[in-house]
């Protein structure tokens, strides 16, 4: 079973995501999507995954694809956060193993030496990459 609720905010809105997302319930989510996707008017739309429990590789396919067609992949469950976390890497013309490895390094950089010169070059780094490539959510100024 899969619950929906979308908020409409002035900047934003979010679709709340409650239960599975399975092959049985990605219609739905489908549905809401396009029905969210057509009222947006230069609003951004983000899924709150924050309730989902668990995400089945039709699921996870269907995040892909949503977030490809300009949704933003807001909190997810601690339980499926590790399969989700990957969509952020799902970057045209970027590998995953590029995306995995950078993540990594900058985390590591970012918490642990902060003010090393390999941290300094991430910073710099991290100012070029798209928001999705920055994990430790620093601003990269």
């Amino acid at each position: 079973m899969l619950r929906i609720f979308v908020f409409d905010e002035p900047y934003t809105v979010k679709l709340r995501l409650e239960g599975r997302l399975t092959a049985e319930t990605v219609p739905l989510l489908t549905q809401h999507w396009a029905e969210v996707r057509s009222r947006l008017k230069g609003r951004k739309a983000i899924l709150d995954l924050g309730d989902v429990v668990e995400v089945d590789e039709t699921g996870r396919r269907t995040l892909a694809w949503l977030s490809g067609s300009g949704a933003t992949l807001g909190y997810a469950h601690p339980n499926v956060r590790p399969s989700v976390e990957d969509l952020a890497c799902d970057e045209p013309g970027i590998s995953q193993f590029s995306a995995r490895l950078w993540k990594r390094l900058h985390v590591a950089q970012c918490y642990e030496r902060w003010d090393s010169r390999l941290c300094q070059l991430c910073r710099r780094i991290c100012a070029l990459l798209p928001p999705a490539w920055r994990p430790c959510g620093c601003r990269a100024s």
